[in-house]
């Protein structure tokens, strides 16, 4: 009579062991591979925010009751003091041509810039909050650096502006990073209003 033998206890071990480590590296890959997707779907959220601002403004579409005068763009801020990674798309309700600020005349700034009432969502604007751990990097125009970017699409051609602040520029450059991971994913917007992701 053959004598049947089942696993020992280290075999048996060994085996929950392996099976436990492979478990682990699986589900490391899985949330690593899932924290990835989080930013390119971002980084493609983005460009399509920018052109839907673009066609927004190319169909006249209202803000309330009303077109803004100043058509319809997206606000980027790294420095915003709410506590939420976030970007706006709001209506430019400043007309363009020179804008009155104090005794002074600025030549076409206030219509490229988000302004206080310029963001409500009950009349059409979107706050587009990021998903957790993924941030606005950096803002680099041709002019350089900067911590604040309004991209603004005015009727009818739509004319393309980008504006830090302070200066208008020919391009911006938007670096998407994830923190737990470092890794980066790159959006550029031009002034004939091209966006795209470009790595």
């Amino acid at each position: 009579m053959k004598n049947k033998r089942g696993f020992t206890l280290i075999e048996m071990l060994t085996s929950v062991s392996i099976i436990i480590m492979v478990t682990a590296i699986f589900v490391a890959n899985y949330k690593t591979s899932n924290k990835r997707s989080d930013l390119i779907m971002t980084a493609q959220k983005l460009v399509a925010d920018i052109h839907a601002v673009q066609n927004k403004a190319l169909g006249l579409v209202n803000y309330g009751d009303s077109f803004p005068s100043g058509g319809w763009g997206v606000n980027l801020d790294i420095q915003s003091n709410d506590g939420r990674e976030k970007y706006i798309l709001f209506a430019d309700l400043n007309s363009p041509g020179y804008q009155e600020t104090g005794q002074e005349e600025q030549a076409e700034f206030g219509y490229m810039r988000y302004d206080e009432g310029e963001g409500e969502i009950a009349l059409g604007a979107k706050i587009v909050e990021l998903p957790k751990g993924i941030i606005i990097d950096s803002l680099t125009t041709d002019i350089g650096d900067t911590y604040l970017a309004n991209v603004t699409f005015l009727p009818p051609d739509p004319k393309t502006n980008i504006f830090d602040g302070t200066n208008s520029a020919k391009y911006l450059t938007v670096v998407l990073k994830d923190t737990t991971d470092s890794t980066i994913k790159t959006v550029r917007v031009n002034f004939l209003g091209l966006a795209e992701v470009i790595d």
